[in-house]
């Protein structure tokens, strides 16, 4: 027994040496001119692991290469040979089978090592060998010996031979075509599995990849010639199959779709059956990602995005084009996407049938028997359309399910993804799109005509810089293959991407396929577009969501140990970068401008517009015709604002949640944020559209969305805050995430975009109301100031961005629907969704801007915010000014004053320094500046901060300031300003809860009153102390002006004691003399009391931070947010909040579905000082009855922390307990 042992390993040693000797042997017959002997032939045919295992080496590689050419030549020669029509049957045709069998085995058992060598000890040497044998061109001519057209298996259309199921060939009596037997068809598809597993490895991006190789790969039509081979095994005509279903044409037969074929040809068999089958489609796959995204970036013919490396491969780039684009490839493409489809429908269908059949086999009758045959009719008809005239051998699908790949749909996902990918690299449309504004930089960035394509794309391009345009289109590749046209691929894609969302699980990932999508469909012509705009619209708003997945299948650790999930591997790139295409390309889509004759309405509904072009209409209030805002009506109807509040959710839902378990996670946190940021940042603010969403957008789905925006500000600001007291865990998570090619300041990021997104609403509401305040004057004389206004106007915010820095351009803001007229429904709906962003984002903003370090969230834009507000405070002593300088005494005889304008301006003082408390949060913010070193970057910000604290200490002191507007407020006055903290109901009582504590309105009393003086004087002190210190380092006249207001103060409060009356209780408002709406009426007061003089110095900087004086002039000052406006745009909305103002779940899809359906069960979300929803189930407090929440824990908190105890209307007489914690609808 040992001895047999040690015999047989000295065998297998043996073994392993006399596969080299054999290849050597090989070689030298070769390089005799000698072919091989028939038991060289046998022994190296059966050494396929043997030579797997060998040691690598030159020479061995050299032997291999030239035993696997010899072998591939031959077998073409003999199935050449066998494909010519024979005069007569002998033992030669017999000997010549055999042969051919012998050498193909050869060939797939020198191909195995190959496909091996080939993916890991690949080397330049190695490519240079490849291409000098010339082994790409032996291949390709052996699949075309072996699948010649006219292709037949099992003797074809001419009927069975006698030996069909032996494993040679047969003639069959047609014009040279030869029919295989099923064991022969077999060999030759497993050899095409071997070929195709070479040619993945040959072009992937490996040291082994030359310039002559790449160059004999695209001449070879190595490529071109697997998916011919493909085709016709697809479609060869069985005789076998012929026999049992009677002729030619077999129909489909039930449940092909599950194993990829139909009926029992050889080809479906080797699909059942074969082990190579299970890898077809990954190999396939693995050969188009290679080509298109590791050896050549994907860029379309009229290449938006440049590659970085593009010098490294401008030589291969026109190569792999030319590969991807043959006939051959295109067509097989083509069929594979649309039989998948439909695979894919059959299988749905299937399952729809079954339902039916239980439900009418439930009901009986003799009328299910008619309407069912009905149905089977509609049914055909509409299958015959879905087929793109693909022929109907080739219906079935022609793919088996790849073993990570649980069901047909998600293997669509997986086919309409790799085939977009390689038309998005192959196929453009016929022209330039033209949008509302220029592209981004970084389109078109380092071409020739760059900067004229972008200006000419925007509109706004010189004839020289069009006639430049034009010169580079002309010499574009082509733009498009022969084998379809862009219409086509857009029509084979969308179709494809719908059927897979509708069918797929909710983890499965697309995006090459959208990105293709939303670029065609701006390159085709008008009327084309237009027509195909509703339908895109929704199918893109679909995929939006799943960006925040990691995709089906395995989830593996990749950029170090930071796992975003399957899908996002394959690009080794952070899923915020590689996410971020998609959302510029929706935000052009949003921009895009189509220009069409004169077609009526009809016109477009006849172009297959359909429903969602109905839906469309109705949100935008407009005619369908194309205009400005076609495509953002088109995008509202498709639910673009329901999948944006659905993709942040689930971004910040999990990934803060777990973000200090460890560096890995806090890594996925921060690209999170970062993708946040950039899907608000380039969808909405670069776009342009938010001010029309506000005004045109469903109101529900508006404010559900500014709501989440709000609960992910505060989500991302609280978890970064944890990561930064522990430095260690985020310098970890920094690093890896840079590692990815990521940008980790999405938590500063975020809050920047929604501080543009407030700026582009202010600015305007302020320009409708300047165009309603010029509406009575002289047409001249209003198109004059009109004119000058589009000067003046500007978005500094926005345009400052370092977030894709650009100059937004407000004239299209304005034409796409940003600027109602004042007296409209749009306006009125535009300003209170306005508001409610505001009371959303903004103590959130303060708070993360006084208690963050300056790098990480940008306080200039939260002081610029409150410097805006506390001008719309002082807006008639501002006015005043205006009228009365030099330049503006012709404006004075014609500018109106709004009737509400003082009302208002007293609204927003009350506002500032009530419900934002911003006079303490700058006294702060300024504490901690004059604590600091300043740099020369520091003084002009410190010049900003310092002429913000004069600001709010004049809007404290003037006349009909807070306690004012809170004695009015409790007579039934000012009531826009007054936000009810017992409000009755809960969704205005949430919104009251997260302003900042600074007192409660209606408060009334004499010692409350002298309570806030008191500390409203100590808060003046202390900031009087910061200014002077900031002082010291700007300019010198403002340390002047903060002087004359500090004399001028403390005579102000030493007269008010002497006298008992404050200046900002009286109802005169500074310099204009306007009353307030609904000031107390004991005004009369002798001596009367001391008034606040606003410093003239004051007033022109902040002239000249408004810049836009025509605001002043001829505008306004919009209404306040306040409890009764609120109150009444959630009620028109139907938008119910939780009941806990410091709610932070983030469960569901949409703040309006979260308390329609409630949170799912067990899920803890962080936030601050706030319970997240958990408990699953909606609650309602058994006291009152009035308050209801998302959850049993958000509940809780509200009754313990959050005050509700003691306002409950229904606690006087209970005692302990949350409110009794009901369930709705109990």
């Amino acid at each position: 027994m040992r001895r047999g042992r040690a015999g047989a390993g000295a065998a297998g040693a043996q073994q392993k040496s006399a596969v080299e000797r054999d290849l050597w042997t090989a070689l030298s017959s070769l390089r005799a001119g000698q072919a091989l002997q028939k038991h060289l032939v046998d022994r190296l045919s059966c050494s396929r692991d043997e030579m797997r295992n060998m040691a690598q080496s030159p020479e061995n590689n050299a032997a291999a290469l030239a035993v696997l050419g010899w072998a591939a030549r031959e077998a073409t020669r003999v199935a050449q040979t066998q494909q010519e029509p024979q005069q007569r049957q002998g033992p030669r045709s017999g000997a010549s089978e055999e042969e051919l069998s012998r050498l193909l085995q050869l060939v797939s058992s020198v191909l195995t090592p190959m496909a091996w060598l080939t993916d890991t000890n690949s080397s330049p040497e190695l490519g240079q060998a490849v291409a000098r044998t010339q082994l790409p061109q032996a291949l390709a001519s052996l699949l075309t010996a072996l699948f010649p057209p006219g292709f037949r298996c099992c003797g074809g259309s001419g009927g069975a031979s006698g030996n069909s199921r032996s494993g040679g060939s047969s003639s069959s009596g047609g014009s040279g075509s030869t029919s295989v037997g099923s064991a022969g068809i077999r060999m030759r598809l497993d050899l095409l599995m071997y070929v195709a597993a070479v040619t993945s490895n040959l072009w992937a991006a490996g040291a082994h990849r030359v310039p002559e190789l790449v160059t004999c790969l695209r001449e070879s039509q190595l490529l071109e010639r697997i998916a011919a081979a493909l085709l016709r095994a697809q479609a060869a005509e069985c005789g076998q199959q012929q026999q049992r279903s009677g002729g030619a044409g077999a129909a489909v037969t039930a449940g092909s779709h599950r194993s990829g074929g139909n009926g029992s040809c050889c080809y479906v068999a080797w699909l059942r059956s074969a082990k190579q089958a299970k890898e077809l489609w990954p190999v396939l796959r693995n050969i188009l990602h290679n080509l298109i995204t590791v050896n050549t970036p994907i860029m379309s013919p009229r290449t938006w995005v440049l590659s970085s490396g593009l010098q490294d491969i401008a030589g291969d780039l026109p190569q792999c084009r030319e590969t991807l684009s043959a006939p051959a490839v295109q067509l097989w493409l083509g069929r594979t996407l649309v039989a998948a489809t439909n695979r894919c429908l059959a299988e749905a269908d299937e399952g729809e049938e079954e339902g039916e059949e239980e439900a009418g086999q439930a009901a009986g009758g003799s009328a299910a028997d008619s309407s069912g045959a009905a149905a089977v009719l509609t049914r055909d008809v509409q299958l015959q359309q879905r087929w793109f005239g693909l022929p109907e051998s080739l219906r079935p699908g022609g793919l088996p399910l790849a073993r990570e790949r649980m069901n047909t749909a998600e293997m669509l996902m997986d086919v309409v993804e790799s085939v977009g990918s390689v038309w998005d690299f192959t196929v453009s449309g016929l022209r330039l799109p033209r949008l509302g504004q220029q592209p981004p930089q970084i389109f078109f960035k380092g071409h020739p005509a760059g900067e004229a394509m972008r200006k000419v794309i925007g509109g706004v391009g010189t004839p020289a810089e069009a006639a430049a345009v034009a010169a580079a289109e002309a010499q574009l590749p082509p733009l498009h293959p022969p084998s379809y046209t862009a219409v086509q691929v857009y029509e084979m894609t969308h179709a494809a991407l719908t059927v897979a969302l509708d069918h797929a699980s909710a983890e499965a990932v697309c995006l090459h396929a959208p990105l293709l999508l939303a670029r065609l469909v701006m390159e085709l012509p008008p009327r084309q577009a237009a027509a195909r705009l509703p339908g895109l619209w929704c199918t893109l708003s679909r995929v939006l969501p799943r960006l925040a997945c990691g995709g089906a299948g395995n989830r593996r650790a990749t950029f170090g140990m930071m796992s975003q999930g399957p899908y996002w591997q394959e690009f080794r790139e952070c899923r915020s970068e590689v996410t971020s295409l998609y959302s510029f390309y929706l935000s052009m889509l949003l921009q895009l401008k189509l220009q069409l004759p004169s077609a009526g309405s009809g016109a477009l509904a006849a172009s297959g517009a359909g429903p969602a072009a109905d839906a469309a209409t109705a949100v935008g209030g407009a005619g369908p015709g194309p205009g400005p805002g076609f495509s953002l009506r088109c995008a509202l109807g498709g639910g673009l604002l329901p999948a944006i509040e659905a993709l942040l959710r689930r971004l910040c839902r999990t990934t803060a949640a777990q973000a200090t378990a460890g560096p890995s996670e806090a890594a996925g946190f921060m690209d999170a944020a970062q993708q946040a940021s950039y899907t608000v940042h380039i969808l909405l603010r670069c776009s342009g559209v938010w001010p029309a969403v506000l005004a045109h957008g469903p109101p529900q789905q508006v404010a559900s969305l500014v709501r989440t925006m709000g609960k992910a500000l505060a989500a991302v600001g609280d978890t970064y805050a944890a990561l930064q007291q522990r430095p260690q865990l985020l310098g970890a998570a920094t690093q890896m995430v840079r590692a990815a090619m990521g940008n980790p300041v999405g938590q500063a990021n975020f809050p920047a975009a929604l501080a543009a997104l407030l700026e582009q609403a202010s600015i305007m509401l302020d320009q409708g109301m300047v165009f309603h305040g010029l509406r009575g004057l002289d047409a001249a004389v209003a198109a004059a100031v009109a004119d000058q206004h589009r000067q003046a106007r500007n978005m500094s915010i926005n345009d400052t961005m370092a977030t894709e820095p650009m100059t937004l351009d407000i004239d299209w803001v304005a034409a796409v629907g940003g600027c109602p007229s004042a007296d409209t429904a749009a306006a009125r709906q535009q300003q209170a969704l306005a508001g409610w962003a505001l009371l959303q984002w903004m103590p959130e903003l303060l708070r993360q801007a006084e208690s963050d370090a300056p790098a990480a969230v940008n306080r200039v834009y939260a002081v610029s915010h409150v410097q805006d507000m506390a001008i719309r405070a002082l807006w008639p002593v501002m006015r005043e000014h205006l009228l009365a300088s030099e330049g503006t005494a012709s404006a004075s005889a014609t500018a109106s004053c709004p009737a509400d304008a003082t009302a208002n301006a007293a609204g927003w003082r009350h506002f500032l320094l009530n419900d934002l408390n911003a006079l303490g949060w700058t006294e702060r913010l300024l504490a901690r500046v004059a604590n600091a070193t300043p740099t020369a970057d520091d003084m002009c910000k410190w010049a900003w901060l310092v002429r913000l604290g004069l600001s709010l200490l004049a809007v404290s002191e003037l006349p009909g300031g807070p306690e004012a507007c809170d004695a009015a407020a409790s007579a039934g006055g000012c009531k826009s300003a007054a936000v009810s903290s017992s409000s009755s109901s809960s969704a205005v009582a949430a919104t009251s809860g997260q302003l900042q504590a600074g007192g409660v309105a209606g408060v009334n009393s004499t010692s409350r009153r002298q309570e806030r003086r008191q500390e409203r004087r100590q808060q003046q002190q202390r900031m009087l102390q910061h200014l002077h210190r900031v002082s010291r380092h700007i300019d010198g006249e403002w340390a002047a002006t903060i002087g004359s207001v500090e004399l001028s103060l403390q005579a102000v409060w030493e007269q008010a004691e002497a006298v008992g009356l404050h200046p900002s209780d009286t109802a005169a408002a500074a310099g204009g003399g306007a009353a307030l709406a609904a000031a107390p009426a004991a005004t009369a007061v002798n001596p009367p009391p001391p008034v606040y003089k606003v410093p003239e110095r004051l007033l022109t900087g902040l002239a000249a931070a408004v810049g836009d004086h025509f605001v002043m002039l001829w505008g306004g000052v919009p209404l306040v947010p306040g409890a009764e406006q609120l109150a009444a745009l959630l009620g028109e909305t139907g938008l119910v909040l939780c009941g806990n103002p410091t709610c932070s779940s983030l469960d569901g899809d949409s703040e309006a579905g979260l308390m329609a359906a409630g949170a799912a069960a067990g899920q803890q979300r962080g936030g601050r000082g706030g319970a997240a929803g958990g408990g699953g189930r909606i609650k309602t407090c058994s006291r009152c009855s009035a308050v209801r929440y998302c959850s049993g824990a958000c509940q809780l908190q509200h009754w313990t922390t959050g005050g509700h105890k003691e306002a409950c209307a229904g606690a006087a007489g209970g005692s302990g307990g949350a409110g009794g914690g009901s369930t709705a609808g109990r």
